[in-house]
């Protein structure tokens, strides 16, 4: 049976990031930059805007572990500062990531050596709204990891931010979901000839902004989700719940940042079966997860989350003893990349 020409495509995209990344030639930080954005977009300027970003955001990063490293005295906190942005062997480390060189000096960041390709892609991503989907395929294939972002990325705290509001306009609707800071669209559309590195906390992909523009707009005039207020005089000052808005995106395939559905679609809910069904398995999931506080932020180990299973089980006499079944009832209330070590555990 013949793939589909779209899949074709998007695998040889992906054995082309594998090699890539397994490429050893020496290759610097502009090199690195420019092939990761451009698998993004054909379009040149939009490739240099955000090389441009991504620069800034490294050259502050260095700057500031060098600010560190060139202080006489330290204090102890300092030293622990300055140890998480350097490695014992000279190389600058951000955001507890192992990636760029400067033993053989370059006053641009833009000419520092990267050391490791896919140490590079790791940290880049957590510069990224729009991260390639055949480097982050190709990534996982080669590393056996999944790309996560950390908690000191600029991304998470964006994404963040916007899932604590109750309520988004039309207007940033479309601008999240096209990986776009909305008020970064905004502030260049009312001044097109000044640069707005120093106000972009991440890319604006406005060219994804203007091919989502129509979709969304069409969905609020007719009304095919639940909004909190339908203006249509001024359909971008509709307002919607966040959630509603994302399940939106899901049904119509858009490919919104995943930080955002791990705050706003899986963060805090409690799933609902609408036959009222259950199972006494699924209610002694329940029990043990109050029980021992399990949440995103506490990831018992799973074997001390097992043996509370194998005594409950044994308790109700539900089946005969099983350390099987256990151990896979501790696998299922605890995160998928707790198994990879990591989830964060309370303490």
């Amino acid at each position: 049976m013949n793939k589909p020409f779209a899949q074709k495509i998007h695998e040889e995209d992906v054995d082309s990031c594998k090699k890539w990344l397994c490429d050893t030639r020496p290759i610097n930080v502009k090199k690195g930059l420019r092939y990761i954005v451009s698998l993004n977009s054909l379009y040149g300027p939009l490739c240099d805007d955000q090389i441009i970003n991504l620069n800034s955001k490294l050259t502050m990063d260095i700057m500031s572990a060098e600010r560190l490293l060139t202080r006489g005295q330290e204090s102890s906190s300092e030293k622990e500062d300055r140890d998480r942005l350097f490695a014992a062997d000279g190389i600058v480390t951000i955001d507890d990531i192992v990636t760029i060189d400067p033993s053989d000096y370059a006053p641009y960041i833009l000419y520092h050596r990267i050391r490791s390709r896919p140490k590079f892609v790791k940290l880049i991503y957590q510069y990224m709204s729009y991260f390639p989907v055949a480097l982050f395929e190709a990534y996982t294939e080669i590393t056996g990891e999944n790309l996560i972002l950390d908690d000191l990325s600029v991304v998470r705290e964006f994404y963040k931010n916007c899932s604590s509001f109750d309520s988004w306009t039309t207007h940033q609707l479309c601008a999240i979901i096209s990986h776009c800071d909305p008020e970064v669209l905004d502030f260049i559309a009312e001044n097109p000839k000044e640069s707005s590195v120093k106000f972009s906390r991440i890319f604006t992909r406005s060219d994804l902004y203007e091919k989502n523009l129509p979709l969304v707009k069409a969905a609020v005039l007719g009304e095919a989700f639940e909004f909190i207020h339908v203006d249509r005089d001024n359909w971008v000052k509709s307002s919607l719940k966040p959630k509603k808005g994302l399940e939106w995106a899901i049904q119509k395939g858009i490919d919104y940042h995943p930080a955002l559905g791990e705050y706003l679609l899986t963060l805090n809910t409690t799933p609902v079966i609408s036959s009222g069904y259950t199972t006494p398995y699924l209610e002694m999931m329940k029990e043990v997860i109050r029980e021992l506080e399990i949440s995103r932020e506490n990831q018992e180990k799973k074997e001390a989350i097992a043996a509370v299973f194998e005594k409950k089980l044994n308790d109700h006499k539900l089946t005969p003893p099983s350390q099987k079944l256990a151990d896979a009832m501790a696998t299922l209330v605890r995160l998928p990349e707790s198994q990879q070590g990591r989830a964060k555990r309370k303490g």
